[in-house]
């Protein structure tokens, strides 16, 4: 299977993200309040252009299938104030939808965000997550991200304690 990357249909990303938002709330895995998900709590000088959806192309011709989204953005001053714009990229609101599940999409997604802050002459990327769900912060550790610190955040409403991670390039 192949797979193509559009960051130009922020509706669909956000429709996705909403259908994998509820699927984690309905089987008590929440990771977002699904209301919160709105266009105007997602796009922001930041996040704009750079929410992308990721196609499965499939091998007999047939129309593409959106299979994940994520934010890849290249300044974060709610997460990161303390690092320079384009210095990094930034992986948020990752979600793969459940027909995709356990395929080793993060992989694909993981190589296109490194070729992507490559291009840019970037070296590190980085993301968090929840810091009271070990398995999700060990898949992301065995991927290669380096645990850095704990903090707590805010986001839209919700608090948390954040795990953050680091993936030199």
């Amino acid at each position: 299977m192949t797979f193509t990357f559009r960051n130009d249909q922020p509706d669909l990303a956000i429709d996705i993200l909403r259908e994998v938002g509820q699927w984690l709330a309905e089987n008590d895995r929440e990771l977002w309040e699904v209301d919160t998900l709105t266009p105007k709590n997602i796009l922001d000088q930041f996040t704009t252009n750079n929410l992308y959806v990721m196609y499965a192309d499939k091998q007999d011709g047939t129309t593409p299938e959106p299979a994940a989204v994520f934010i890849l953005q290249w300044e974060d001053p709610l997460f990161w104030p303390d690092v320079p714009a384009n210095t990094s990229g930034f992986i948020h609101k990752l979600a793969i939808r459940r027909p995709f599940n356990g395929q080793n999409l993060f992989a694909t997604i993981l190589d296109f965000s490194r070729d992507e802050c490559l291009k840019r002459g970037i070296k590190t990327l980085q993301l968090e997550t929840d810091a009271t769900r070990p398995k999700l912060m060990q898949f992301y550790e065995r991927h290669g991200f380096q645990p850095t610190y704990q903090r707590a955040m805010e986001e839209f409403g919700q608090s948390f304690l954040s795990q953050f991670y680091v993936l030199p390039l």
